[in-house]
């Protein structure tokens, strides 16, 4: 087959975080895959797109089609904008391509110049996809060194918000006052004895108002008993920390809450 008859699929992807912190979106590795192959003469049978998905995570459609489709023949060349779009680490990287060549098909990494159907350029990638792992592992040490200082503070680090409280556009945490009612009648209705079945009769007897409209439920309140976060307190990394939003309810309220709540639901031993 002449070289400039060279059938090739092009495989773009982007995380989020990733297109927020440098513009490095698919548009622009579109552009590129389409550059050179415009270059090189070759034709573009196909372009893999994988938007918001980490290169991380195992299960990437996209990805998975494309070696399907290098398996069934479909094309013979793979042009990735770099390395470090095709995996976040050297196994992977490896992989896809030893995957890609058990097909039959040649993988070029533009941004590193790498094609690695030469023996120089199998070692050159190695060397990049292990620079790409290291990478990625300074950038999410680092978030974790952020996440945990910010915890060790009090601040949010991210997560579900609980009934009775919202995040704000500046990524604190407020109360919510017609959630808050609620919230205090439901730990001191526990606190007096009431069964969770009870406490969440009473609550959809006056309509009281839920998250996403649905019906108060045995669970539902059981998980809320549970969650310190109603005292102004998170848990993180083991340990319970003094969060900056306020309490809806006291140490004293959401202790005896809990424990008689949990006497009072616990499942009874049959009789012998």
């Amino acid at each position: 087959m002449m070289d400039g008859a060279r059938k090739v699929a092009g495989y773009v992807r982007v995380s989020q975080e990733r297109a927020a912190k440098n513009g490095y979106g698919l548009g622009a590795q579109e552009q590129e895959v389409r550059r050179f192959v415009e270059y090189k003469g070759w034709a573009l049978v196909d372009l893999y797109r994988e938007e918001g998905v980490s290169g991380y995570r195992n299960d990437r459609p996209a990805m998975e089609r494309l070696l399907a489709d290098a398996k069934a023949g479909r094309f013979d060349v793979a042009v990735f904008p770099s390395i470090d779009r095709a995996g976040r680490s050297v196994r992977d990287v490896i992989e896809i391509d030893q995957a890609l060549r058990a097909g039959g098909v040649d993988t070029v990494f533009l941004r590193e110049g790498v094609d690695t159907s030469t023996p120089s350029g199998q070692l050159f990638r190695n060397i990049m996809a292990s620079l790409a792992e290291f990478e990625g592992r300074v950038i999410y040490e680092r978030l974790s060194k952020g996440k945990r200082k910010k915890a060790s503070e009090g601040g949010y680090t991210g997560g579900w918000v609980p009934y009775g409280y919202r995040r704000t556009d500046d990524g604190t945490i407020a109360v919510v006052p017609d959630e808050v009612a609620v919230v205090e009648r439901l730990f001191r209705w526990a606190a007096e004895g009431r069964s969770l079945p009870a406490i969440a009769k009473a609550l959809r007897d006056e309509n009281a108002p839920t998250r996403n409209g649905g019906a108060w439920r045995p669970s539902t309140i059981r998980g809320m008993l549970q969650n310190r976060f109603y005292t102004a307190r998170v848990e993180y990394d083991g340990a319970v920390i003094r969060a900056r939003h306020d309490a809806i309810v006291s140490d004293r309220l959401f202790e005896k809450a809990r424990t008689v709540s949990a006497g009072r639901n616990s499942p009874r031993k049959p009789r012998v």
